[in-house]
């Protein structure tokens, strides 16, 4: 059986439990396809026709990524900084009026130049880390984080990124109901969640 034509520059998918679950990035949204389809492409996959992991080529997975095996110990304690919490939440605000205005595609192509920009510098102040990661943990206590996963990932990525902290943003999805979750890591340490949360989803999209 002939298969639609999944290879649009704009497309993830992934193989999980028997099941292809897909994100079109440029349309925001998650997909299946019927029983039959889904046979077909878990039949080109088995051929070696398809990938069982694939990320679009504009959203390439970055060699440095590790799969999550540790919790940061700045998201489970550090001091209080007002200054840092106030540009915790203003950077989630940001990132939520930007998605709203332009959508997923624009803001995640704004996040990969940002980490392209990054990459010409490295920054070595751990403590300074620290801070921002303990921020978006205080700002936990003012604003829920239910539900506001993607932008509180993408905005503390963004603020470590800005400071040259080498950072990852993943999308993962789970079966049995489906769900879908965000989070930012530093190496293999999840600096946005706890890493039991976080190994309950396999990784879809990985900036």
């Amino acid at each position: 059986m002939p298969l639609p034509d999944f290879d649009r520059g704009a497309l993830a998918w992934r193989a999980i439990d028997e099941r292809v679950i897909f994100l079109d990035v440029a349309a925001d949204r998650y997909f299946r396809l019927s029983d039959k389809e889904n046979h077909a492409f878990l039949a080109a996959i088995a051929r070696g026709e398809r990938l069982a992991w694939r990320q679009p080529p504009e959203f390439a997975r970055p060699n440095h990524w590790l799969p999550p095996a540790q919790t940061a110990p700045a998201v489970l304690e550090g001091p209080f900084n007002l200054a840092e919490t106030a540009r915790a939440l203003w950077l989630q605000r940001r990132v939520e009026r930007r998605l709203a205005a332009t959508g997923l595609h624009a803001v995640l192509t704004d996040f990969q130049r940002l980490l392209a920009t990054g990459a010409t510098r490295s920054s070595s102040d751990k403590a300074r880390t620290d801070r921002v990661v303990r921020a978006f943990e205080h700002a936990r206590l003012l604003r829920s984080a239910a539900s506001r996963c993607l932008t509180r990932s993408l905005a503390l990525a963004t603020g470590l990124a800005a400071q040259g902290t080498q950072v990852s943003v993943v999308i993962g999805v789970k079966l049995a109901p489906f769900a879908a979750h965000c989070w930012a890591q530093c190496g293999d340490a999840v600096v946005s969640d706890s890493v039991d949360e976080v190994q309950c989803y396999a990784p879809l999209l990985v900036l």
